[in-house]
Order: C-alpha cells, then sequence, then structure tokens
C-alpha cells in the first residue's frame, strides 16, 4: 500500500489547471459551489485543504475525479503498466496464462 500525502499544494495548482481548461473563473467556481470566493483562491494557493463536501463538488464543476485531483500524475508507462496488471489480475487463469505466453513471446522477438 503506498503512502498517501495531501500535498495540498500540488492539489490547488491541479484544480487550477482543471478549472482553467474549462475556462472557468474562480468566481464561477465559488459560485456553483455555493462557497467563498476567498476558500477557492486558498485551495488553488495551497493553502488550505477541502472537506469531503467541497473536493466532491469540486470534482462535479470541474468534470473530474477525487483522483485526478489528490494524486499525483503517473507518468504514461506507469498508467499503462498498471491497466495491464489490473487486466491480469481480474482475468481468468486460461486468459492471464494467454496473455503472459502472447507477451513473453513478442518480448523475446523484438
Amino acid at each position: 500500500m503506498s503512502e498517501f500525502v495531501y500535498d495540498k499544494p500540488a492539489v490547488g495548482v491541479r484544480v487550477q489547471e482543471k478549472r482553467l481548461a474549462l475556462r472557468l473563473t474562480q468566481e464561477m467556481v465559488a459560485e456553483r459551489l455555493g462557497k467563498s470566493l476567498r476558500l477557492i483562491t486558498e485551495i488553488e494557493r495551497g493553502m488550505v485543504g477541502m472537506s469531503i463536501e467541497t473536493l466532491l463538488g469540486l470534482c462535479e464543476v470541474l468534470k473530474t475525479t477525487p483522483n485526478d485531483l489528490l494524486m499525483p500524475q503517473k507518468e504514461n508507462a506507469e498508467s499503462e503498466l498498471d491497466w495491464v496488471m489490473g487486466a491480469l489480475t481480474n482475468a481468468s487463469d486460461h486468459v492471464r496464462a494467454s496473455a503472459i505466453d502472447i507477451l513473453r513471446t513478442y518480448l523475446r522477438s523484438t
């Protein structure tokens, strides 16, 4: 299990990036959440944390997920590896064995 650290400044940057990508102002986000402009500003600056209620509201407004806001972005290769590992973990024994055989054969040929 990984050790999670709530990095408020990094979360704030991700909130701001998502907001800007949607071309929303801080005022618009605050209004849609029913929160103060000051709170949104302080979250984006990494000065304060947020309640679960505020996090979920931000996710709705910013069309994202809690993981996207709270967790550091993984390298693309790591994300792909995580997907492969998850797919293999959830596959039947037969499918998993076949997939591993195919991968081994492919990697040996390159």
